[in-house]
């Protein structure tokens, strides 16, 4: 008798979560292998253009590290650019460029700057770089960050990043 108020004391108490567990949605996420696509084809673009080597950072969309890689030569310091490239673009859901366009205005002298101290915030990354990896849908489930060349240059490498996963994104 014990253990069958037992086992029915058990079922009542986990019913609910059972149920409740089914309410939950889900997200698509970004695995390491996409991100390895992303990382390979940065490094393509890159080659193929003659940029100066470049680092690559991938993460998910709390801003925690996927994958990271640095080309042969590239520059050293850039590796933590690009991760905080991709960082911010990952929790901000916006490109690096327009945090740079905040605080430096589009021509970069200043004019139009909606935000002129935003350079200033530790961390954030005002040039372009990092990239936004959305669904869709629109949700961000990460970002890419690159950085070792010309900001222009770096945004074209996580362009092609994103394009090498564009169809998985649906």
């Amino acid at each position: 008798m014990t253990r069958r108020l037992f086992a029915a004391a058990m079922l009542a108490a986990f019913a609910p979560a059972t149920s409740w567990a089914g309410d939950i949605p889900s997200k698509p996420i970004l695995t390491y292998a996409t991100a390895e696509t992303m990382i390979s084809a940065c490094f393509a673009a890159q080659v193929s253009a003659g940029h100066a080597n470049v680092n690559v950072v991938v993460v998910e969309d709390g801003g925690r590290l996927i994958a990271a890689a640095r080309q042969d030569g590239a520059c050293k310091a850039c590796t933590e650019l690009a991760q905080n490239k991709a960082i911010r673009s990952a929790l901000y859901a916006a490109p690096t460029r327009a945090m740079a366009n905040m605080s430096f205005g589009a021509k970069r002298d200043g004019v139009n700057a909606s935000l002129p101290g935003a350079a200033f915030v530790p961390g954030l990354v005002a040039f372009a770089g990092g990239l936004p990896v959305k669904t869709a849908g629109g949700d961000v489930i990460g970002a890419i960050g690159v950085s070792g060349a010309s900001e222009d240059q770096d945004e074209s490498c996580t362009k092609a990043g994103l394009d090498a996963i564009a169809a998985s994104l649906k």
